[in-house]
């Protein structure tokens, strides 16, 4: 019986042996591919760089689902005592073992089978087990240790211990969503791994094994960190004098606060915020809005498997921190002066009117919360409607039927069938409710802001050219448009309103908005290269026509709504703009080397108030959009533009158009200078009256409430109040 008994029981020792060398054998036929060692492919944080070089901006990387942030480094960038800690605490004999350190592994199989599952775990199989066993990363189990030891044997084979050091630094987990010693470094103590002082690369060591529960415990890591600064003099990595002095060093990780004795000893510690160590997905030291166009135009390009799936990008980009800064402070300058109506946002930019780069880019007034970036959103990602802003180009494109800006257009009531209307007819009407009732030229009318010169200029030259000239420019026109668009029944955001301004000083063309300069991978090859992108709208001479009209409404006598705009030694040009209700305010100007757009409104639509009355977009913009342009092109060439061959000067009255020695020097093509009329055109003067009585306007009344009227030279004293 006994001997049964023995047989049956030798019998289950062979299967079981028999069946654990089955299972062992038929883990290690199931393999990754070694070939996968030569590509090890791990993603990285992508780099987002100023014009001038400067960082400002990581994009996390996505592994295995979450996002991750990891920078990869060279071992020659960790500082050599951080590296000598790391290895001191995980792998104390890896420049002894080829890949498995049987001591280690031997007691780890002691433990196990005593019931406490442990491993023996090497730097060398723990770079498998982050890379080509990533799937069995979270598990403890034999299967992935029977897996991990001939890929760590063959990982050896083909590696240098200097390698494989330097893969570990960038694989291992330290907790939070960081990856690799350079995420540690910058998200533990706000440093390069470079700059690591051994006190903090054994916090990091200590850190690797539970790098989330250790953090907690600051107690804990230092009794830890005093264990293996022990352990590192024992072997020889330092002297008794270098671990006294790290242990003296006080340790205050990202979130912690804490007290120390001349001894190294822990006083008093407090977390007092968790997070503070866990880095963002996007992180951007300044320009937040232009890094999140950033990322949406590299999604755009590369798709998100490059971006995030590899990520390692280095992306230089067309932002000049000088500009950035200086569009920052205007914001920040209008918030707190008290110049943005309640509740109001705003945005800024600023871009090359040559080719189309974005130097400056402001999305929201400063401290609000989120991605949305008004510069490039409005509304439903068309834009909102800009006013008056459209104004400059009805009137060049009028230029371009061959009107001079003498041109004139009359100034009177007009009504026009529109079944939208409750009444059956629109009668479009000037800012003040108010009409001339008489013609006066397109340069007065645009000095004026005066909204039916404009409309009937876009009847009187076709509603379908003007039409097609907006879409050219980059407007979004309605489906089935009307004479509104030529007062702002259109669509547009403040990006593409700059770009389509630089249409008035580049030559006539309108450029396509560039954020990106270049992108490399993680070994320099270059995957992108900006190729500038621009289309004519204007020949030459229609653009400087145009530009000298935005200059006339910043300089001309009879304007003055946008005098704010003036920048001393910079010639300037622009255009105001105020929706319907005040619901939206623009400015967009140009100026040599800049073509910049300021819009203030609210994310809800709603009509603006500011001191308890609807604003005006001649007093909240121009000021911003000066403070943000005179900074931002300091000591840079500000003189004007040269006009066109075939260009001629001739001092005009502004009002009727008539040449006029004591008038308004304005440009007109050679062949079509106005001559002096046979007939005077009315023996009309325009007088300034009070915005609520017809009393000429005292010089106290801003330019903006002045409402004018041309009327005869014997009836000007009925207008003089006492």
């Amino acid at each position: 019986m006994w001997r049964y008994l023995l047989l049956a029981v030798a019998a289950g020792v062979v299967g079981g042996g028999a069946a654990a060398l089955y299972v062992a054998w038929r883990w290690s036929q199931d393999l990754p591919s070694l070939e996968a060692l030569e590509n090890l492919s791990l993603t990285a944080t992508t780099t987002v760089y100023a014009r001038d070089g400067t960082p400002i901006a990581t994009l996390a990387s996505v592994e295995d689902g979450r996002a991750i942030n990891r920078s990869l480094v060279r071992l020659s960038e960790v500082s050599p005592a951080a590296v000598a800690a790391v290895v001191a605490s995980e792998d104390r004999r890896f420049f002894q073992h080829y890949g498995i350190d049987w001591i280690r592994l031997l007691g780890g199989l002691y433990n196990t089978l005593r019931g406490d599952l442990q491993g023996g775990s090497t730097i060398t199989t723990q770079v498998v087990k982050n890379t080509v066993l990533r799937e069995l990363a979270t598990t403890r189990s034999l299967e992935r240790k029977f897996k991990e030891f001939p890929l760590a044997l063959e990982l050896e084979r083909r590696y240098s211990k200097e390698e494989i050091l330097e893969m570990y630094l960038n694989v291992v987990f330290w907790g939070g969503n960081l990856t690799g010693i350079r995420a540690a470094a910058e998200a533990y103590f706000g440093k390069d791994p470079s700059e690591l002082t051994l006190a903090e690369g054994a916090y990091l060591a200590v850190l690797i094994p539970a790098p989330n529960e250790r953090y907690k415990d600051l107690e804990g890591a230092r009794r830890r960190i005093r264990r293996l600064l022990d352990q590192m003099v024992e072997d020889g990595w330092i002297t008794p004098a270098e671990a006294e002095a790290a242990w003296r060093q006080p340790l205050v990780p990202k979130g912690w606060e804490a007290r120390y004795d001349a001894e190294g000893n822990l006083l008093e510690a407090r977390l007092v915020d968790p997070s503070a160590r866990v880095m963002p997905e996007l992180a951007a030291t300044i320009a937040p809005h232009f890094v999140f166009e950033v990322r949406k135009e590299l999604l755009r390009r590369f798709g998100p498997q490059k971006v995030f799936g590899q990520g390692g990008l280095r992306v230089y980009t067309t932002l000049d921190l000088g500009m950035q800064n200086a569009a920052e402070a205007a914001a920040a300058e209008a918030v707190e002066a008290g110049r943005l109506p309640d509740g109001a946002q705003l945005a800024i930019v600023g871009l090359d009117p040559e080719d189309g780069r974005v130097y400056a880019m402001v999305g929201a007034r400063p401290g609000t919360v989120g991605e949305f970036n008004r510069a490039t959103q409005l509304g439903d990602g068309i834009g909102r409607s800009p006013g008056s802003a459209v104004k400059p180009f009805v009137y060049a494109t009028a230029l371009e039927a061959g009107w001079t800006q003498a041109t004139t257009v009359e100034d009177s009531p007009v009504e026009y069938p529109d079944p939208t209307e409750p009444d059956g007819v629109w009668s479009p009407k000037n800012f003040d409710g108010t009409f001339l009732n008489r013609p006066v030229t397109i340069r007065y009318a645009l000095d004026r802001s005066l909204n039916v010169p404009a409309v009937r200029t876009a009847e009187a030259i076709g509603l379908e050219r003007v039409v097609a000239k907006l879409r050219a420019a980059g407007f979004t026109v309605p489906k089935h448009p009307g004479l509104a668009v030529a007062i702002g029944g259109v669509e547009v955001t403040p990006l593409r309103l700059a770009a389509a301004y630089a249409s008035f000083i580049n030559g006539g063309y309108v450029v396509e908005p560039q954020l990106i300069e270049r992108v490399e991978d993680a070994e320099g090859r270059v995957l992108y290269q900006m190729t500038p992108t621009r289309k004519r709208i204007w020949d030459e001479v229609v653009a400087y026509l145009g530009w000298d009209m935005l200059k006339g409404y910043v300089y001309d006598p009879m304007g003055g709504l946008a005098r704010r705009a003036r920048i001393p030694g910079r010639v300037v040009g622009g255009k105001t703009g105020t929706s319907n209700e005040a619901r939206d305010l623009w400015f967009a100007g140009v100026t040599r080397g800049l073509s910049a757009v300021v819009w203030v409104g609210r994310d809800d639509n709603k009509p603006l108030v500011l001191n308890g009355r609807a604003p005006s977009s001649s007093v909240v913009n121009p000021p911003i959009w000066k403070n943000f342009v005179e900074e931002a092109l300091r000591g840079r060439p500000g003189q004007d533009f040269p006009p066109p061959k075939g260009l001629v000067g001739v001092s005009i009255d502004l009002l009727s158009g008539e040449p006029s020695p004591q008038g308004t020097l304005v440009f007109f093509r050679a062949e079509r200078v106005p001559a002096r009329a046979a007939v005077p055109v009315g023996a009309h003067v325009l007088v300034g009256l009070e915005p609520d009585r017809d009393c000429i306007a005292g010089v106290g009344v801003p330019s903006e409430a002045v409402r004018w009227k041309a009327v005869p030279p014997d009836e000007v004293d009925r207008y003089r109040c006492r």
